[in-house]
């Protein structure tokens, strides 16, 4: 299964995805077959057909008699192995295109998308990230786009489940600033989306180099009990971090232990409510990092008590805890 080309764009946050494993791509082939080394593609130039026995002593690769026909059907080989070898190349220099470019219509059709004005929105993660299965990505909203942000969504284009999140926000929310913890894969756009309440789309997107972060082994330190809540307030109330304790499994990982893999075991859906009113929804997935962490900034006090109600993939456990301004952190 290719996650690129499902049919619900949104389930590329984790359910569903995780039954492909394949890393490679091999086509079927004929008499004439060129094998390059084992982690190259195969390539083969037509269907298969009776070989010609050829004598000892004179072990040569032959097609048929013709040694004309077999130096052409050689170079259309060769020519095929080549190009067959430029997308294995080109990922070690720049990234590739990703999950971007067939998502775009099927999530915002052809709506004009704003790409520009750093002071009106911004994205930032380190060029080269220390830690790719947990690398911090911030998003600001300028005063023009405080409290009128009704929706924005996380793309991390070369992740085998690019669409990270998507939150949903009250409307007149005075958030300002988002924060998260992220896997990343390999070299790769990161991109946020940003929906206004009047409809106007803005993106803006950085380049993260970064290696194996959605198949890293689990942290070492992991423990404690699933589902806890922590939460860590700002001394003015402005800002809140939320800290939940999960694996947050890919289903890419292998027990370093056992050698086994680790099936997914992930975070689905973050809920935020004060006073019994929903400030943000996000429905998550296996892009987000072990022990998922969010962090909110506001140009004024956030409401309280705020509560947090996490569910968890596959047991569908609800995990709920309630921040109380003025309460120690925990």
């Amino acid at each position: 299964m290719n996650p690129c080309t499902l049919s619900s764009v949104e389930a590329m946050t984790g359910a569903g995805l995780l039954a492909s494993h394949e890393h490679s791509l091999t086509l079927e082939g004929p008499t004439c077959m060129v094998q390059p080394d084992r982690k190259r593609r195969r390539v083969s130039s037509q269907a298969p057909h009776k070989r010609a026995s050829t004598p000892k002593g004179n072990q040569t690769m032959s097609c048929d008699r013709n040694p004309w026909r077999n130096r052409e059907l050689g170079i259309g080989v060769l020519l095929l192995v080549v190009a067959a070898s430029f997308p294995v190349l080109a990922d070690s220099q720049s990234p590739a295109i990703g999950a971007w470019e067939p998502m775009r219509p099927q999530l915002y059709g052809t709506r004009d998308i704003g790409e520009v004005d750093d002071q009106l929105m911004s994205i930032e993660a380190p060029g080269t990230t220390p830690d790719p299965a947990a690398t911090p990505v911030v998003l600001r909203f300028g005063g023009a786009l405080v409290g009128r942000v009704k929706q924005v969504r996380v793309i991390i284009d070369n992740n085998p489940s690019p669409l990270v999140t998507t939150m949903d926000l009250k409307e007149g929310l005075p958030v300002d600033e988002i924060d998260l913890r992220v896997r990343i894969d390999r070299f790769t756009s990161v991109r946020a989306i940003a929906e206004t309440i009047d409809g106007k789309l803005e993106m803006r997107s950085t380049w993260v180099n970064a290696s194996g972060g959605c198949s890293a082994p689990p942290s070492a330190a992991a423990g404690g009990t699933l589902g806890q809540i922590r939460f860590r307030p700002s001394g003015d109330a402005k800002s809140l971090q939320i800290s939940i304790r999960h694996p947050n499994n890919s289903g890419f990982q292998i027990d370093p232990r056992t050698g086994d893999p680790i099936p997914p075991h992930f975070v689905s859906h973050i809920r935020l409510s004060a006073g019994g009113e929903t400030l943000m929804e996000a429905d998550t997935g296996i892009s987000l990092s072990e022990n998922p962490t969010l962090r909110i900034a506001s140009s004024k006090p956030l409401s309280s008590p705020l509560t947090v109600e996490a569910t968890d993939i596959p047991t569908q456990e609800r995990y709920t805890a309630t921040w109380i301004a003025g309460s120690s952190p925990r």
